[in-house]
């Protein structure tokens, strides 16, 4: 597809814009795009991305995370924050509640959702299943909720003996 207004160069920059319900696009290419100050600034990066996320953390929150600090790498929350990677598994568990609001922000979800190979087979969608019941076991199980972990102990028999 060509520049809709150079008609020259490749489009790059698809834009649409909806104005009194009616829907209008406009595809550009680089130069015609930066001429109308269309686009996104080169110096973005991943880490002001992240940065600019993990600011949306209110006041109490921050304040709770500033003094922790990885026993096993040593990372700080702030150092984290700042250069947008983690330094160790362990960074994981030890910044979980500042990460979990991010984490669900980005992907709508704090549980991984993804897809699994056709060549897995059925087998490993079972696993999955019998590994979060067991996980909701001993949750109930923490918090005392015999009547629910008798539930799930229940069907994870039955998941294991239709294998």
């Amino acid at each position: 597809m060509l520049c809709e207004n150079c008609n020259e160069n490749p489009a790059t920059f698809h834009v649409v814009e909806i104005t009194d319900g009616k829907k209008h696009e406009v595809h550009l290419c680089e130069d015609c795009a930066q001429n109308k100050n269309i686009g996104v600034p080169q110096s973005l990066s991943l880490n002001e991305i992240l940065t600019s996320l993990m600011e949306a953390h209110t006041e109490k929150e921050a304040s709770e995370l500033s003094g922790v600090s990885c026993p096993t790498c040593g990372m700080t929350y702030a150092e984290f924050k700042r250069s947008g990677r983690l330094g160790c598994p362990q960074d994981y568990a030890v910044f979980r509640k500042g990460l979990e609001p991010f984490l669900e922000r980005i992907h709508g979800a704090t549980q991984h959702q993804g897809k699994v190979p056709r060549s897995a087979g059925p087998e490993s969608a079972l696993t999955a299943e019998l590994l979060r019941l067991r996980r909701d076991l001993d949750s109930a199980i923490e918090s005392e909720q015999y009547e629910d972990a008798a539930q799930i102990r229940d069907r994870i028999r039955e998941l294991r003996e239709g294998q």
